[in-house]
């Protein structure tokens, strides 16, 4: 009997590794596949049987209200953070539809220790916002800055570099992600610390 003990216990070890492993990696590999998902999409062109037709937004969460459907997702580091190895960190899409076409593409990113961010294609630009892409502070009425948004029309090569937007390796890293450039290679040269030291 005592000679299947130590095989068992190695196999228990290296299974557990394994989930353990997994675990770690799943939310980077989801989010990589969601970014995936939202590429080449173009706002006021892509209607929504072409969004149906990616086999991901089949299986996507949806929202529709107002006129408005909304298909989102959303990826956070839970087991690196229940275990103390890195902040929450968060990342999420989300598409807009109205009327049978897309008004808006974003991406949404939280480390829990910096202003969040997001990056969208949005069509007209906002108030203020004079080139494509544009940097803009998130001041709600309590005057606090709540986030940064870069913004970009649907004539942007943007559109086509979303698996470029985010760092999904920092949903698998001890420790994860602390600068916005690591977080958003996209926005590099956009200087977002500018941004955030408005708070």
């Amino acid at each position: 009997m005592k000679k299947y003990i130590v095989p068992t216990v190695v196999i228990a070890l290296v299974g557990a590794l394994i989930l353990v492993r997994y675990a770690i990696a799943a939310p980077a590999r989801a989010a990589a596949r969601d970014l995936e998902a939202i590429n080449g999409i173009t706002v006021g062109k892509t209607t929504e049987a072409e969004l149906l037709g990616r086999p991901a937004f089949q299986k996507m969460g949806v929202q529709c209200s107002m006129g408005y459907c909304f298909y989102y997702t959303g990826r956070a580091n839970h087991f690196l953070r229940s275990l103390g190895l890195a902040p929450l960190i968060f990342f999420g899409t989300r598409v807009v539809v109205r009327d049978g076409l897309v008004t808006e593409v974003s991406v949404y990113i939280s480390n829990g220790t910096r202003v969040p961010l997001s990056l969208s294609q949005k069509m007209p630009l906002p108030e203020g916002c004079s080139s494509s892409p544009c940097v803009k502070p998130a001041i709600p009425p309590t005057k606090v800055l709540a986030g940064i948004m870069v913004v970009f029309n649907n004539e942007s090569d943007f559109r086509n570099r979303m698996p470029e937007a985010a760092q999904t390796a920092c949903l698998s890293r001890i420790h994860g992600c602390s600068t916005y450039d690591e977080l958003m290679p996209l926005a590099r040269g956009l200087n977002l610390d500018a941004i955030a030291a408005l708070k």
